[in-house]
């Protein structure tokens, strides 16, 4: 039940980022993926089968946004959080490094599947907003890590 609630939680704590950026900065909305960002953490943070559903939802979310095809971010998001619980259980990504290219691996894929999938499907070009959306990988990786980061030492300092 913790678990779904912090699952809302999580949600609701990213629309309401997503709802801020657009009218403060455009720019920054389309580098700043907020939905991604939160399914990363929340899929490696929790684990697989959360993350899958969290990307879901997250996705479905995206998707009502945009004015694309219905279904295309929820398909990447919800593989996409599914991958960052599954990975993170098998490998070491307790160092900056080893954290920041976990991180960055997973924004990459989740882009460039966004991307294929857009231009196969849609069958319309990207909206490069100028090239900024190229930020994307990078921008999330960063902001991941030091949000997960964030979190390990505030549960360390909480545990002891």
């Amino acid at each position: 039940m913790k678990t779904w609630i912090a699952g809302a939680g999580t949600i609701l704590a990213a629309y309401l980022v997503f709802a801020l950026l657009g009218p403060l900065a455009a720019p920054t909305a389309v580098v700043v993926d907020v939905f991604t960002i939160a399914v990363l953490l929340f899929g490696t943070i929790r684990g697989e089968i959360p993350g899958a559903v969290m990307g879901a939802v997250c996705g479905l979310i995206v998707d009502a946004f945009s004015l694309g095809v219905f279904g295309l971010a929820g398909l990447v998001l919800t593989s996409a959080g599914y991958l960052a619980g599954y990975v993170s259980r098998k490998i070491n990504i307790h160092r900056w490094y080893r954290m920041f290219f976990f991180f960055f691996v997973l924004a990459a894929l989740t882009f460039a599947a966004w991307a294929g999938l857009t231009v196969a499907v849609a069958r319309s070009p990207l909206p490069w907003a100028g090239g900024l959306v190229l930020l994307r990988p990078i921008v999330t990786a960063v902001a991941s890590a030091l949000i997960y980061e964030a979190y390990r030492r505030l549960k360390a300092r909480h545990d002891r």
